[in-house]
């Protein structure tokens, strides 16, 4: 497998742990390199919804958020079979890469989505591609709920950014990515693949870069 970042979306704990979950890191189990960097999911919303009610700074709910993706980058990272501390930042992400060619970890800082710290540990490593793995099989040229929504294999940056950037687009509605995420990407030339895990051969052949099921984010 080459150089790759996988970007695992909290969302893979909404669903049965005994699956999805169950099924990602037996795949990964495989391979004696990887670099994974987990979503917060459920727990993070749940915490962040409640503290917002009470009036918690943004600042501080997307601390909360954080601590939230840590812990599910502890659950990834002992279901691997891995006794390593969770990074809280790149440079040590990267130490552990160097030192053990596998690291799993969560957010870093405020204001950064796990999708753009994923971004992030891909430059910092020099990996090619990040292989964005979440609840959707694609991106669409819409909401996926709404009717008519068709989906795109493949889109440029410029063209992704434009789609995110709709007006009519409301942030977090089902969009697998963020503007600084893109951005990150659009400078190094790191190539997105959007899938979704709850295909396991389909992640095979994403790892593998084989032909799979998702879309492809890159220059052309």
């Amino acid at each position: 497998m080459e150089k790759t970042v996988i970007s695992l979306g909290g969302s893979i704990f909404g669903e049965s742990l005994d699956s999805y979950l169950k099924s990602i890191t037996s795949v990964l189990k495989k391979y004696e390199n990887y670099a994974i960097v987990v979503g917060g999911g459920p727990i993070a919303r749940e915490r962040i919804n409640f503290l917002r009610q009470l009036g918690a700074s943004e600042y501080h709910l997307d601390k909360m958020g954080i601590q939230a993706t840590r812990l599910n980058a502890l659950t990834v990272s002992l279901a691997l079979g891995n006794s390593m501390a969770i990074p809280t930042n790149i440079d040590d992400a990267i130490d552990l890469l160097n030192s053990y060619g596998k690291v799993v970890m969560g957010g870093t800082e405020p204001g950064h989505t796990t999708d753009a710290v994923s971004l992030l540990l891909a430059e910092a490593w020099g990996a090619s591609r990040v292989l964005n793995i979440t609840n959707v099989d694609s991106l669409y040229d819409r909401d996926p709920n709404l009717k008519g929504a068709k989906k795109i294999e493949r889109i440029s940056y410029p063209d992704l950014m434009d789609l995110l950037t709709r007006e009519e687009r409301k942030a977090g509605s089902n969009f697998p990515m963020d503007i600084l995420s893109i951005n990150i990407a659009m400078r190094s030339g790191i190539d997105i693949m959007i899938l979704s895990y709850k295909d396991e051969r389909n992640v095979k052949n994403a790892l593998e870069g084989k032909k799979f099921s998702g879309t492809i984010v890159s220059k052309a």
